[in-house]
């Protein structure tokens, strides 16, 4: 369970410690889910420490760089309806810009941070993380929504079209000073411009659009969106706000309509705008759930919902009945994680038996469902099922995925065979190659011996001297160079060189390097006032 405080209660040399090391160590990178993350957990960031950070600010830029920004590696996620959704792996040093430049300026930045509104917003938790895309606990939000709909007979539920591509850069000074004196205070060198300005350079220098995926790109957000929030407040409305969805109980259907102009003008003064499709009236009683999700949970084996322990698990003839009923559910409601719901309510409670089975059906919704392959890792864990029948499956998976451009159906085939030592066959290793896919490329870097195809490809890019191109596998070609497989992409810029120094790894392991003991210490110093011995 994820343990959530506000920042405000630690004090302000601790909390800014503890916000730098979230930002570097464990938000960089795409990883905001509270359970099966964005990325497979072999990819991590926690060896990119806040001193690392601190180095590669320091570092000078190019004149061209100054103007030009950095582009990311992008990291194609599929969602339920296998439409990508584009999560971006910042280029380290425009990160480490943007990442040093909010924490020492946290002590202005964190009141634009703490919306009432806002039920995701930067908040301590236990693994270390500041922003974690946690669902509400039902009994919770049934009880808010009871609560705030009393006497109220219509709810209305709207949202941001293409919301994190559709922020305006300069709109984060105008949350953070206003529209008017940010427009008329323009100085580069101002706090509030410089969050615009380095927000701006970790995706081309762009004033349209923020990458997805880091925590910083949900702080700029919320600065915005704060402000929305309070104009809504201060008219009178008990609204609710789920990153960009929108929720508000209202008396009349004037009432309704009357808060919906007043949103669509507030977030127009910020250059966003509502998803009309997504943006509802419904009039009350409702239910305060999806009815996709009444129908499964209606479904589900009672004793599920039981406190009990020692309640039997499930049998696979239960869990396979449940998941075609879901498919059912799916085929009606395609605009709902039907699948992936489903499977996340029985699949940490089969019993002995039931994981093979459930694997096959799971299996076989994944090659038409990529965003289901993580749930593949947890049954073949549970299970004893021949590892030849399951290396021909992620290796067909991988493939058929690589046809796509799907990142995460490449990426997450490839962990659950490290992990379980399966080698990719010929033909995964060549249609990875082709693919392209930066982040499945690295994956399969650290997987065999014979890199030839994936050291000639990313020579081809060192070659092409293109900034942008080479941004786009930053990743990739900084994890080569620490292999000494290929010389530094950017030559004399010494991006790469500090990484290297400090040890960073992004496929880490166990190893623990000097940097992430010396970084733990301080955090413990900031704590307790003293740390013991890590080693």
């Amino acid at each position: 369970m994820l343990i959530s405080t506000g920042l405000s209660q630690l004090n302000e040399e601790s909390k800014k410690y503890y916000l730098y090391r979230a930002l570097t160590c464990h938000n960089y990178f795409p990883d905001q889910k509270s359970t099966i993350g964005e990325l497979p957990p072999l990819l991590s960031t926690r060896q990119f420490t806040p001193e690392v950070c601190e180095a590669l600010a320091a570092l000078g830029e190019s004149d061209t760089r100054e103007s030009s920004g950095y582009d990311v590696v992008i990291y194609n996620a599929t969602r339920y309806n296998n439409a990508f959704r584009e999560l971006s792996l910042i280029h380290p040093k425009a990160y480490s810009l943007l990442a040093k430049h909010l924490h020492d300026n946290w002590d202005k930045i964190e009141p634009f941070t703490v919306s009432e509104t806002s039920i995701i917003k930067p908040e301590l938790h236990d693994d270390g993380r500041i922003m974690v895309m946690n669902y509400e606990d039902p009994i919770e939000k049934t009880t808010r929504a009871l609560t705030e709909s009393f006497g109220k007979r219509f709810h209305v539920t709207a949202d941001i079209s293409n919301c994190f591509n559709s922020v305006y850069s300069h709109a984060i000074a105008w949350g953070l000073v206003g529209i008017d004196f940010a427009k008329n205070n323009r100085k580069k060198g101002e706090w509030f411009n410089l969050v615009d300005s380095f927000q701006r350079k970790c995706k081309r220098n762009e004033t349209q659009g923020i990458p997805i995926g880091s925590a910083t790109s949900n702080i700029s957000l919320e600065i915005i969106l704060g402000k929305v929030d309070k104009e809504l407040r201060h008219a009178g409305y008990n609204v609710h706000r789920y990153v960009d969805d929108y929720s508000c109980y209202c008396e009349t259907n004037e009432k309704a309509h009357e808060f919906l102009l007043l949103l669509g003008r507030e977030l127009a003064k910020y250059k966003f705008s509502l998803n009309i499709k997504k943006t509802k009236i419904i009039e009350q009683p409702a239910p305060d759930q999806d009815s996709w999700i009444i129908e499964l949970l209606g479904h589900l084996p009672s004793r599920l919902n039981k406190s009990h322990n020692d309640e039997p698990k499930l049998t696979a003839s239960e869990a396979i009945t449940f998941i075609n009923y879901a498919i059912i559910v799916n085929r009606q409601t395609p605009d709902g994680s039907v699948l992936k719901y489903a499977i996340q309510l029985v699949v940490n409670f089969l019993n002995e038996q039931a994981p093979e089975t459930v694997y096959k059906s799971v299996l076989n919704l994944s090659w038409h469902y990529p965003i289901l392959i993580p749930y593949l890792d947890a049954l073949i864990n549970n299970s004893s099922m021949d590892r030849e029948n399951v290396d021909s499956h992620l290796n067909a998976l991988i493939i058929e995925n690589c046809k796509h451009r799907r990142s995460d159906g490449i990426c997450w085939p490839l962990h659950i065979m490290k992990k379980i030592g399966i080698k990719p066959t010929e033909n995964t290793i060549a249609a990875i190659v082709k693919s392209k896919d930066c982040v499945g490329l690295t994956i399969l870097n650290s997987m065999i011996s014979d890199k030839s195809l994936i050291i000639n490809f990313a020579n081809e890019i060192i070659k092409s001297r293109d900034n942008y191109l080479i941004d786009n596998y930053w990743l990739l070609l900084y994890q080569l160079f620490r292999d000494g497989a290929v010389s530094n992409a950017y030559c004399n810029i010494r991006v790469f060189d500090i990484l290297l120094a400090f040890d960073v790894n992004f496929i880490p392991g166990e190893t623990i390097t000097a940097s992430e003991k010396e970084s733990v210490r301080t955090e413990a110093r900031f704590y307790f006032g003293a740390a013991d011995d890590i080693n």
